[in-house]
């Protein structure tokens, strides 16, 4: 099962949002009862300076929540409707001009509605958050304020929003609600600081991305398909595995984690896809279309940059992994990707200190082309030296330094 969640662009997309607000508030919890219609719509939809994210089931194209965004504007924003910011974009102010720093740009994120079947889903609000962090990038926000549901302050509270005041009784929807309030960087990091390797193309394509949740277990895509996205890992294990044609079994050759990307060649050509990527626990990923890519870099060509220093250490990894082929024995050759195994392990949540890889021993001799006795051997040789323990499914290394 996997749920995309992207800017709402098209006519059905925006009716979805609107609708999908009706269904939540007026019919799910029975605010705004007297509101006529089957839709939730008000001016601060029409503000220039506006996004409406909506999360959607991929197998059925089921909407299943959504939350709106808005830059300050000369109507102020939503949440000054219900509660007076005045006091805070006060204090605000008299910071940043002690700091000379230029006034602050102040965002407002509201209408948050979650299908009732997917409330319990804590990954659905995270990723609606994160892909309004995109858009308020590009507007260069600096502050967060919102009137939130007591309901879902928690969630706020988890974030580090600052409560500035008492719960307050909107009689309007009969809910008490409370005035929030964040810098956008520290929000910011949480959404997007786990790519710093990629932090050049994220900064490049602020305002493009969409996030797709991965349950675990499902393919993200195939071996021989076309592609037409790239993906970075925002949370989870995804495994790479390719196939071999000769006895039809698939064979692991890596495992990502946060941080990482995969996918990426779909970007400059029309080739199908060299390896199938499957989602080893449940994933969070940040996704950027082909079609997006492209429209950006005839807008302006240095938006290719990122990419391409991205590629330039993929292809020395591929000349490394080449020669090592080529010129390496069958030792080296183990020595070789076992390393290249340890690089991907990721922490183990039993095991503090050691670092876990989803690799089995016959994914491992596949890796190296090295006949599976003489991989169960070297494995053998290391586990008595104490450096990893071999299991069924995976390889636990102890210490990260390489063998």
């Amino acid at each position: 099962m996997s749920i995309r969640i992207k800017v709402a662009r098209t006519a059905r997309e925006l009716n979805d949002v609107y609708r999908l607000r009706h269904q939540v508030y007026v019919e799910g919890e029975g605010y705004f009862k007297d509101l006529p219609g089957d839709v939730i719509v008000d001016q601060f939809d029409t503000m220039p300076k506006m996004a409406n994210i909506i999360a959607y089931d991929e197998d059925t194209q089921t909407p299943v929540a959504t939350i709106r965004i808005n830059c300050d504007c000369e109507i102020l924003l939503p949440s000054d409707e219900v509660y007076s910011f005045e006091a805070y974009r006060a204090r605000i102010g008299k910071q940043r001009a002690a700091q000379n720093l230029p006034p602050a740009v102040m965002g407002s994120a509201g209408m948050l509605a979650i299908a009732a079947p997917w409330r319990n889903r804590r990954d659905v609000f995270q990723g609606l958050f994160k892909m309004a962090c995109d858009i308020g990038r590009t507007w260069e926000t600096t502050h967060i304020v919102a009137t939130v549901n007591i309901k879902t302050a928690g969630i706020y509270k988890r974030l580090n929003f600052e409560i500035l005041d008492e719960k307050l009784w909107i009689p309007s929807i009969g809910e008490h609600v409370l005035p929030v309030a964040n810098d956008f960087a520290p929000v910011y990091q949480w959404a997007f600081g786990a790519f710093a390797s990629q932090s050049e193309l994220i900064k490049s394509f602020a305002g493009c991305f969409e996030c797709l949740l991965v349950s675990a277990g499902t393919q993200i895509f195939a071996e021989g398909k076309p592609g037409h996205e790239v993906y970075m890992v925002g949370k989870g294990l995804v495994k790479i595995s390719r196939s071999d044609d000769s006895s039809k079994e698939d064979f692991s050759l890596a495992t990502l984690g946060k941080g990482e990307m995969f996918g990426e060649l779909s970007l400059i050509d029309d080739l199908p896809r060299s390896a199938s990527a499957w989602a080893m626990s449940n994933v969070e990923l940040i996704v950027l279309s082909k079609e997006v890519f492209w429209q950006k870099i005839q807008q302006d060509p240095e938006y290719l940059k990122g990419l391409l220093n991205i590629l330039s250490e993929r292809i020395r990894d591929i000349d490394e992994r080449a020669f090592v082929y080529a010129h390496g024995t069958v030792d080296i050759r183990l020595q070789f990707f076992t390393n290249k195994v340890l690089e991907d392990a990721q922490a183990s949540s039993k095991e503090p200190g050691a670092l876990v890889a989803h690799v089995t021993v016959d994914e491992l001799a596949f890796m190296s082309s090295a006949p599976l006795v003489d991989t169960q051997s070297y494995l053998q040789a290391l586990e008595t030296q104490g450096r990893l323990k071999v299991g069924m499914k995976n390889i636990t290394f102890y210490g990260d330094e390489a063998l």
